[in-house]
C-alpha cells in the first residue's frame, strides 16, 4: 500500500511538473507544493535551469535587434554613396567606360535592398499596411525600373495585366514582383520573350510571369524556393545567390498570398501569383 501511495502522489507531481512547461518555459503558477525534500531540490533546480535559459534568449533577442538596427543604419547609408555615384555616371553619359559601372551599380544597389528585405522580414508585423492595390500600376512601375535590360537583351513584352484591385501591401508586393521579373530577365536569352499577365476565377487572382528562357531542371523545381538554393543554372549563369525567390516566396506567404512556380527545360518558366480573394488579413503575421 505505501509503494502504490507513494507512485500515486509522485506520478501526479511530474504530470503537474511536465504540464507547467509550455514551449521551453516554465509556468511556476502552475507548479504543485513539493512533498518531499527531493521534489523540492529538484524544483529548484530545474526553476535556475529555466531561468538561464530564459536569460539567454532575451540575451540573443537584445544582440539580435542591435544588430538588425546598425544594419539597417548602414543600408541607409550606403545608399549615399551609391545615388552620388549615379550622379557623376549621369553627369558623363558620354564615357563609355561609365556604362559598365552603371551596371555594376545597379547590382550593389540591388543586393543592398536585397539584404535590407532580408533584415525586415522578421519584423514584418511592424512594416506593412495592407490596402487595395491596383495590379495594372505595381507592374507597370516595375517593368519601368527594368526598361534598361528590356532594351539592352531586346526582349520582348507582352503585357496583359487587367486593371484589378487586390488586398496587399504595395512595397512589399513591388518588391516580390520585382525579384521573379528579375529572374525572367537573367535567364532569357536576348531577342526572347517575356509574358506578364492576369486572370481570376472565384477564388483568387492570378499574376503570371512567363518567359521562353533557358527553364529548370525538373530535379531543382521543388527547391528553387530554399535559401540559398542556386541549382544547375546558378552555377551556368554566375552572380546567382539563390535568395530572390527564397524572399520573394516567405514575403508573399506573410502577405497571405503564395508562389508557384511550372518549368520545362530549355522552354519556358512560369511563376504565378496567387492573391485570394477572401482571406482574413488581421490574422497575419
Amino acid at each position: 500500500m505505501y509503494i502504490f501511495i507513494e507512485y500515486y502522489f509522485i506520478k501526479k507531481h511530474f504530470i503537474a511538473l511536465k504540464s507547467s512547461c509550455r514551449d521551453g518555459f516554465l509556468i511556476q503558477e502552475e507548479l504543485l507544493t513539493p512533498k518531499t525534500l527531493e521534489q523540492q531540490m529538484f524544483q529548484e533546480v530545474l526553476k535556475q535551469v529555466i531561468q538561464q535559459h530564459q536569460q539567454k534568449v532575451t540575451n540573443i533577442i537584445n544582440d539580435k535587434k542591435e544588430t538588425i538596427d546598425y544594419m539597417t543604419s548602414w543600408f541607409h547609408e550606403i545608399k549615399t554613396p551609391i545615388s552620388v555615384s549615379r550622379l557623376i555616371i549621369e553627369n558623363e553619359k558620354e564615357n563609355p567606360v561609365l556604362n559598365s559601372i552603371e551596371e555594376e551599380v545597379d547590382k550593389i544597389e540591388g543586393y543592398v535592398e536585397q539584404a535590407l528585405y532580408f533584415v525586415r522580414a522578421d519584423d514584418f508585423n511592424q512594416d506593412y499596411f495592407i490596402v487595395p492595390v491596383d495590379l495594372d500600376v505595381v507592374i507597370r512601375s516595375i517593368i519601368k525600373q527594368n526598361a534598361k535590360i528590356f532594351i539592352q537583351k531586346k526582349i520582348k513584352l507582352i503585357l496583359e495585366v487587367e486593371s484589378k484591385e487586390i488586398l496587399t501591401d504595395q512595397k512589399w508586393l513591388a518588391y516580390i514582383v520585382a525579384q521573379i521579373l528579375s529572374n525572367a530577365l537573367k535567364y532569357t536569352s536576348p531577342q526572347g520573350e517575356v509574358n506578364i499577365s492576369s486572370e481570376e476565377d472565384e477564388i483568387e487572382r492570378r499574376l503570371i510571369i512567363k518567359d521562353n528562357g533557358i527553364g529548370v531542371e525538373q530535379a531543382d523545381i521543388q527547391r528553387v524556393f530554399d535559401k540559398g538554393f542556386t541549382g544547375m543554372n546558378g552555377r551556368s549563369h554566375g552572380g546567382s545567390t539563390g535568395m530572390g525567390l527564397y524572399l520573394a516566396k516567405r514575403l508573399a506567404n506573410k502577405l497571405g498570398h503564395s508562389i508557384t512556380i511550372t518549368s520545362e527545360k530549355n522552354h519556358f518558366t512560369i511563376v504565378t501569383i496567387h492573391f485570394p480573394k477572401l482571406h482574413d488579413y488581421y490574422a497575419l503575421t
